[in-house]
């Protein structure tokens, strides 16, 4: 008996160190807002919608966060999807009008002086052209504050702080986005088998028309017997596809004791029309370190219950003897 406790307790504690703990993590909410260089601006991200020949406002506030005057300095470029994440990228590079360009429809960022804590309100023109082609545009209006005392000493603006300005034109415009690849993965190694959770499931979406647009729905996932154990949104927010990009959701199946076939799925909605975009797959989890050692367990359990069987019987025969 002895034996057989000590074997349990064992198992039990091999079990335990095979199965280690990860720690889920939350991402960072996204900001709403920009600070840098001593100013704040509102709104971070403009969505505006023209028609070709139209001339369209930007409105933008902005104040000065420190303790004295800024000289503020703006300008105006494009800019595109960085990566599949969606972060933007500026072209500071670009020397001519793109597909997408926006730059070139505004004429001038003003310059003005503000005082600590001054809150301004710009009204930013931007002229659309007559033969503007039909779809997004996508442009930054962007502004550096620097006090008196550095005005004229060459400071880039690559450190300003700036506003996304989407544009809608109007005219032809494709909505469609396609689905990439849709897979799960975990620390970042993508798989069909694990032996635990968390799991990641990420989709790849690319836009293939030539507008921005917001896809938005859900990732359920389903085990073995059909049973829905999670139901994810696709993004917690709205987050824009760039024309000719791809960008990358992850959701975290948050659950670490899973076992068995389990089907994963997504829909999306998006566009002025509401067409729909889905994609599935199907993982397995097995924990079969774990079921080593309960095997390993139940094996010598039987063999320590078979050894002490035979002990009795031997016993019982010989007491049966000397009697």
């Amino acid at each position: 008996m002895k034996a057989l406790r000590f074997l349990l307790v064992l198992g039990g504690s091999i079990a335990l160190a095979v199965v280690p703990a990860h720690a889920a993590t939350t991402p960072a909410p996204p900001a709403t807002g920009g600070l840098g260089q001593g100013l704040e601006i509102s709104p971070p991200v403009l969505q505006l919608d023209a028609n070709p020949g139209q001339t369209v406002n930007a409105t933008i506030k902005l104040r000065n966060i420190t303790s004295g005057p800024l000289l503020v300095t703006g300008k105006s470029d494009d800019f595109g999807a960085k990566d599949e994440k969606g972060d933007p990228q500026i072209l500071l590079d670009e020397t001519g009008a793109t597909r997408y360009s926006l730059k070139y429809w505004i004429a001038s960022v003003p310059s003005l002086t503000l005082q600590s804590q001054q809150v301004q309100t710009l009204t930013i023109p931007i002229a659309v052209p007559a033969n503007a082609e039909p779809g997004g545009h996508y442009g930054v209006i962007r502004f550096t504050g620097l006090p008196p005392s550095l005005s004229g000493t060459g400071v880039s603006l690559s450190a300003s702080l700036g506003a996304l300005v989407l544009m809608r034109v109007a005219g032809a415009i494709t909505e469609h986005l396609a689905n990439v690849q849709f897979f799960a993965s975990q620390n970042g190694h993508m798989s069909n088998f694990f032996e635990y959770g968390p799991i990641t499931l990420s989709e790849r979406i690319r836009n293939t028309g030539n507008v921005h647009v917001q896809p938005v729905g859900n990732v359920n996932v389903y085990d073995t017997f059909g049973r829905r154990i999670a139901q994810m949104p696709v993004s917690a927010t709205a987050k824009n596809v760039l024309p000719d990009s791809i960008r990358r959701f992850d959701q975290t199946l948050n659950q670490r004791y899973l076992f068995g076939h389990y089907h994963a799925s997504y829909s999306v909605v998006y566009g002025s029309s509401k067409q729909k975009l889905t994609s599935s797959i199907s993982f397995w989890v097995i924990p079969w370190r774990l079921i080593i050692i309960i095997l390993v367990v139940l094996l010598a359990l039987v063999l320590l219950v078979r050894q002490g069987i035979r002990r009795y019987n031997r016993r019982i025969v010989e007491r049966a003897k000397r009697s």
